[in-house]
């Protein structure tokens, strides 16, 4: 039988994204969490949302090598594979939005990097909050700020902009969902969602 070739796509995602240890649940909370993104995004396919959001996953375009043998390997090859079997599996489960979602909804994850490059990472200088202690994976600081949005109205002798009712506050952008192996996963925290009507998918 052909392999799809989004479930191709995605399982190389999931499989070039996770670290090498061919976590179960790391591979398949990957796939979810692109699928889930896909979903909310108005039904697109992979390729859609990598389009939409070219720097959304960095393994389609670094020379990820496990991303690469995967989208080279024959069927065969995938299915003799632990590591390329399973990130198939959940690619496919993921895209037909069956079984368990391992990655709790969410829509993104960070690996080591998050722990290497914490001075200068976008989710530090956002706000990031671990619902559960547990996913702290790689021990650091959690990160907040309060941020106010106010509803705008516009003057109308000056014609400028100002601000009004308070329309929502939140002290993080970031809200964990879960851990696995090397990766930590993400959606947008509700408080940040309400404070200025973004959607929960950008």
């Amino acid at each position: 039988m052909t392999i799809d070739p989004q479930a191709r796509k995605l399982a190389a995602i999931a499989y070039g994204e996770a670290s090498g240890a061919n976590d179960p649940s790391e591979i398949g909370a990957i796939a979810w969490a692109v699928a889930n993104r896909a979903r909310a995004w108005g039904g697109k396919t992979v390729d859609q949302l990598l389009i939409a959001d070219p720097n959304y996953t960095y393994a389609v375009k670094d020379g990820n090598q496990r991303f690469g043998r995967l989208m080279g390997a024959s069927e065969t090859s995938i299915s003799g594979d632990k590591g390329m079997s399973l990130a198939l599996a959940s690619a496919t489960s993921a895209l037909a939005n069956s079984g368990t979602d391992p990655s709790n909804g969410a829509y993104w994850w960070d690996g080591v990097d998050f722990k290497t490059n914490y001075q200068n990472h976008p989710k530090v200088k956002d706000g990031f909050h671990f619902s559960n202690p547990a996913h702290n994976i790689f021990g650091v600081q959690e990160s907040s700020q309060l941020v106010t949005i106010y509803w705008k109205v516009r003057d109308r002798k000056t014609g400028r902009e100002i601000n009004s009712k308070v329309r929502g506050a939140y002290k993080y952008v970031w809200e964990s969902t879960a851990a696995y192996g090397k990766t930590i996963f993400w959606k947008h925290g509700a408080d940040y969602l309400h404070a200025t009507g973004e959607k929960s998918y950008r």
